[in-house]
């Protein structure tokens, strides 16, 4: 067997593999005579059928398996031998490969085009890019608690502002009247506008570096790839269609954000981080130590379920990987801290918005609502976190390759 590595452009390599059917041939005949041990057919005991029979009835099936097995470990050594780094998977060229029959021919060659990644420099204390504190307005505020009085009527009245309702809106806490009810209303709502704040960063700093971080690929073989990839799902044309628009910025905030994760192993994702995230997620900030083992197993036991579970598990990693990501950037950024109120914040970043996203309805509102929540506004609710949850799908991708290194 030989591999034979040639240039096909800047980003693009050919791999020959030549293979003999000495190269494969024993593999077949050990497979065939385990069918032989195995088999049970008519008129023959076990492990008696003729070798010829067993070969005509199984041995296309067995020499393709064999050869195909070959072909790959040869290829797959190659790349590693060689230290490609390589996007995707390599795909038959169709420029090379020749028609192959192992049944006439004693030697055969296959042809595979490789998708060579290319190198990035990435400095991004040279990025400028915004981050927005928000604040709750005066109008905001008001607004806000309105709707809680609205939601919580007594007699077919607004509630009113008194300790009754300050009490069931934050319990545990001791408001006594409506200056400290404000302020705590504001804080719970800047609460949220930081989630929302933070979301929107990582968004506009995928959209910062894709745009301002210049590089080639090889589009061609990407497009090839994405076909190939997708199971007959997309076509050429669907491609050719999106492929400037959504996948060749996928593919490039894949490449830069696997250049960033090698040069800062700070983000790779760690099992305890996966833990604690989960740990707070479900039990806020419990003072852990100070458990009880008998407690602490309880929880851990909570957590490994959680975390057993693929989905869960996946969307936690991304979470997390989210987070690690967006308080990297921020450090690492030419970042401008703009004070601002919601209103501001929605004029500055989402422009092409009518409404306010989901994310800015914060627990008070929530409060509010909750004694008379019909189908149709859970219904919503859902829709709105389902769109939430739909993040583009080059933001999984630290979470998915550096927890795989983790582990």
């Amino acid at each position: 067997m030989k591999t034979i590595q040639t240039a096909k452009g800047d980003l693009l390599a050919t791999i020959q593999i030549d293979i003999n059917k000495a190269d494969y041939e024993e593999d077949v005949k050990k497979e065939l005579k385990n069918y032989q041990h195995k088999a049970v057919l008519p008129g023959f005991r076990q492990g008696k059928v003729p070798f010829g029979m067993i070969e005509k009835m199984y041995g296309a099936t067995v020499t393709f398996d064999k050869l195909n097995k070959k072909v790959s470990e040869a290829l797959n050594n190659h790349i590693l031998e060689n230290k490609l780094d390589v996007i995707g998977y390599p795909l038959s060229d169709p420029d090379k490969q020749q028609p192959t029959d192992p049944e006439t021919q004693e030697t055969m060659s296959f042809f595979f085009e490789v998708g060579l990644k290319p190198e990035i420099k990435v400095d991004l204390a040279k990025i400028a890019i915004n981050d927005y504190n928000i604040k709750a307005s005066d109008k905001e505020v008001d607004e806000t608690i309105k709707r809680i009085q609205e939601g919580n009527k007594k007699d077919d009245k607004p509630a009113e502002l008194n300790e009754e309702l300050f009490k069931m809106i934050f319990p545990g806490k001791d408001i006594k009247d409506e200056k400290a009810f404000r302020k705590e209303v504001a804080t719970e709502m800047e609460r949220q506008y930081v989630v929302e704040a933070e979301r929107m960063f990582l968004n506009n700093a995928i959209d910062k570096l894709v745009s301002e971080i210049k590089f080639d690929m090889p589009d061609a073989f990407l497009k090839r790839w994405i076909v190939a990839n997708s199971d007959g799902k997309i076509t050429p044309e669907d491609v050719e269609k999106n492929y400037d628009s959504v996948y060749s910025k996928t593919f490039r905030w894949q490449l830069i954000e696997e250049t960033i994760a090698k040069a800062n192993p700070e983000l790779v994702l760690k099992e305890e981080e996966l833990r604690d995230f989960v740990t707070k997620m479900y039990f806020g900030q419990l003072d852990v130590a100070g458990m009880s083992d008998d407690m602490k197993q309880r929880l851990n036991g909570i957590v490994d379920s959680v975390l057993k579970d693929e989905n869960q598990r996946e969307n936690i990693k991304n979470q997390v990987a989210d987070n690690k990501v967006t308080a990297f950037l921020k450090k690492a950024m030419k970042v401008k801290v703009v004070d601002t109120d919601y209103e501001g914040f929605v004029k500055a970043v989402l422009p092409q918005e009518e409404k306010k996203p989901a994310a800015k309805k914060t627990a008070t509102k929530k409060a509010a609502e909750k004694k008379e929540e019909k189908p149709a506004v859970k219904e919503e609710k859902a829709a709105k976190a389902e769109k939430a949850e739909k993040k583009p799908a080059a933001k999984k991708t630290t979470a998915k390759k550096t927890t795989k290194k983790a582990e």
